[in-house]
């Protein structure tokens, strides 16, 4: 029973792990579906030539991923052609990504944003989750549950806080000067 459980346990916790990451492969295909709605055959030639991977295949099997977990479907055309399109939570993934890529672009304002938490062991799961969406938005880890970034991300910190319930245990900092800003700065690529 207990050796049936761990087993359980730990394929949940790949099950999590596997559905919660974003490659940048799936960033650039999720990004050229949804700025041409991508013929299923016409997929690579969407994509800039500079970003293929060698053979062109790992975008594909991205496409097919990305659609069994949720982000992209298949419509079929009069001429019955397969065409990707994205779905809402893909549309939502893609938007929260340019949201990030346009404020890496624009300039820094000289401020961090550190946000700092304390998770009850109940609660390790969305303990778990958190990180991974706080790498996703762009921070990085200072300590266990500290966490650092140069962006203001406040509103996107701020919706998955409150979706999950987790509010009551953050505690978000916009500080000037840290200990180690020019280590912090070529981390994040700043000028």
């Amino acid at each position: 029973m207990q050796r049936s459980r761990q087993l359980a346990d730990k394929r949940n916790k790949s099950k999590m792990k596997k559905g919660r990451k974003f490659s940048k492969i799936s960033l650039r295909v999720l990004k050229a579906v949804g700025e041409f709605g991508v013929e299923t055959i016409n997929l690579m030639t969407t994509i800039p030539s500079d970003q293929f991977v060698a053979g062109g295949r790992v975008h594909y099997r991205r496409a097919y991923d990305l659609k069994r977990r949720g982000y992209l479907a298949v419509k079929k055309d009069k001429k019955n052609r397969s065409f990707f399109h994205l779905t809402p939570k893909g549309k939502l993934r893609l938007l929260k990504y340019l949201h990030l890529e346009k404020l890496r672009k624009g300039k820094w304002d000289g401020h961090w944003r550190v946000i700092i938490f304390d998770i009850p062991e109940s609660l390790k799961k969305w303990r778990e989750y958190l990180r991974k969406d706080l790498r996703n938005l762009g921070f990085q880890q200072l300590q266990r549950s500290v966490y650092i970034t140069p962006y203001p991300v406040t509103g996107e910190l701020h919706q998955i806080l409150e979706e999950w319930n987790l509010r009551k245990y953050f505690r978000y900092l916009t500080v000037s000067e840290i200990d180690g800003a020019d280590k912090l700065k070529k981390q994040f690529k700043l000028k």
